[in-house]
């Protein structure tokens, strides 16, 4: 039988798992941020972006504004 408190236990526990994925996403993001040869306005563009939609900041950087052309 299940009980509340194994219940309770097990959501936390994804929710601790979904945090370490969350900040080591972040970390990368971040990086790889700081190190590209964008602009400094659209660094701060996409630092904005990724601070206001955490998860989805991050996943829109990496999978299109990492590939963006710098003019």
């Amino acid at each position: 039988m299940i009980t509340l408190s194994i219940v309770l236990f097990i959501g936390g526990l994804f929710r601790f798992i979904f945090a370490i994925i969350w900040f080591i996403l972040l970390i990368i993001t971040l990086m790889d941020l700081f190190k590209s040869n964008f602009p400094l306005n659209t660094k701060l563009l996409w630092l904005i972006v990724i601070l206001l939609a955490p998860v989805l900041g991050c996943l829109a950087y990496l999978f299109w504004g990492k590939h963006q052309s710098t003019i």
